[in-house]
């Protein structure tokens, strides 16, 4: 029913002004012939609508017809537009409109159009201009057991926009959750006793984030417990990348009400370039907690693995050493298959289909390979991973946009019809301009293909 909203908000989208910015790849309409063609886009499908500029012309139907992907289509005489779904991005489309009389064509307009591939009316409505968190990044989701999802989101403001920007004084919250309930959203933040403004998650003796303060890392559920790994940071240098890594908190919630039941640390101590919670899966028998490990050869990141059950979750974990499970975290190396790819420091491992995925975007932000989004699969979910993919390239870090994009995440509980979105940050190093300007400082989403990630 949510995606079924989607789709009809979609097309609604195809005939009035969204007041979004132009698409960058809109290659413009074009008028031929007895047609005028407007052309939209949203995800995978392509909206066209059109008018006649020849009242004269004699005929009974339009067929319509695109190359890519190769399909045809009938509509009546009184048809203004149609879509065609499952469109490539980032590829020139050509489709041809024509008008034809006794199955003879008698006129034809064509159009070429390359979409984007995002889907701007999920992103709006996960992050409206009102009413919810307006802006941030983070943008892990982890399903919960009635239907509904949370979605958590690193540094956030709520502040209401308009006109597409928000106050340059609003409050910001180092981390927010995101309650999505069939397409319905509310924000999950914080209150002192004294009406002070707090992040959804404090750290112990630390209700404002001056000196230190909760990123999320993901999460699972177990047992109608919602568990979350919040990453405890602190500021050890100066300007926007003086954040330091200190620690991460396991925290426990009652569900349905989302309510704070306990906040532990996790049983690993080690270096703190070891970063465990930045990826969970709840694999029935195990639970698998991944890290992320910043390193000073190339490519730049690793990723370790340990597993534990629910009862040895605050107390007892075992390490992935290459060959077995190991009970020294000392012992765990890196996870085979991932060599050449900086993976981010925040990722994704989910299963799909039976098989363990692991999805993660380019670390390097300022590298031409920055904006890359890869899948790797295995039939085990410490690996080895293989089958490596290139699903996506962002444009916002390229010429002119020269903005930062970073930390995809795939949202596989929404899966419909063949594909699953994946998400992806953006960000800008002036803070004028995020402000200015929210689409700087909001996710994008697209769909990609199960069978792109799973086939080789």
């Amino acid at each position: 029913m949510v995606l079924m909203l989607v789709l009809s908000l979609a097309v609604a989208s195809c005939h009035k002004d969204s007041g979004k910015r132009a698409n960058p790849f809109d290659n413009g309409d074009r008028e031929d012939s007895f047609l005028r063609v407007e052309t939209r886009s949203n995800a995978d499908t392509l909206f066209l609508s059109w008018e006649e500029v020849d009242a004269t012309l004699d005929f009974d139907s339009y067929r319509i017809v695109s190359d890519k992907p190769e399909q045809t289509m009938q509509q009546g005489r009184e048809a203004t537009g149609c879509l065609l779904t499952h469109v490539p991005y980032g590829e020139p489309v050509s489709v041809e409109i024509s008008a034809m009389k006794g199955g003879q064509v008698v006129g034809t307009a064509r159009v070429e159009r390359t979409i984007d591939g995002l889907d701007r009316v999920f992103a709006s409505m996960l992050l409206p201009d009102h009413g919810s968190v307006t802006s941030g990044d983070g943008t892990y989701s982890i399903a919960l057991p009635d239907g509904r999802s949370i979605f958590l989101m690193g540094d956030s403001f709520t502040a209401t926009v308009t006109g597409g920007a928000r106050p340059r004084n609003a409050h910001m919250y180092r981390n927010s959750y995101i309650l999505w309930d069939n397409g319905h959203v509310s924000a999950i933040t914080g209150h002192t006793p004294d009406g002070g403004e707090i992040s959804a998650a404090v750290p112990p003796g630390y209700e404002t984030f001056e000196s230190k303060w909760y990123w999320p890392g993901h999460g699972f559920v177990h047992d109608n417990k919602l568990y979350i790994f919040q990453t405890l940071m602190y500021n050890g240098g100066d300007g926007m990348w003086g954040f330091r890594y200190e620690k991460t908190h396991l925290l426990r919630y009652a569900l349905p009400g989302v309510t704070l039941e306990n906040t532990s640390d996790i049983p690993f101590s080690g270096s703190s370039d070891v970063h465990y919670g930045m990826a969970a899966l709840d694999d029935g028998s195990y639970i698998y907690i991944y890290a992320q490990v910043d390193t000073q050869s190339s490519p730049g990141s690793e990723v370790l693995a340990a597993r534990t059950t629910i009862g040895n979750l605050y107390t007892q974990w075992e390490y992935w050493n290459g060959s077995v499970w190991s009970a020294s975290p000392s012992d765990a190396v890196k996870l085979a298959g991932l060599a050449g790819v900086a993976v981010c420091s925040q990722f994704n491992v989910f299963k799909l289909h039976g098989k363990y995925v692991l999805l993660t975007q380019n670390k390097n932000l300022f590298s031409p390979t920055g904006g890359e989004i890869y899948t790797f699969t295995s039939n085990n979910p410490q690996g080895p991973w293989g089958n490596k993919k290139t699903i996506f390239d962002t444009y916002e870090n390229k010429p002119p946009y020269n903005l930062m994009t970073y930390n995809a995440m795939a949202h596989p509980q929404f899966e419909r019809e063949g594909l699953v979105p994946v998400s992806y940050n953006v960000n800008t190093e002036d803070g004028n301009r995020q402000a200015d300007d929210v689409s700087t400082y909001r996710p994008r989403f697209f769909w990609v293909e199960i069978d792109r990630i799973l086939n080789n």
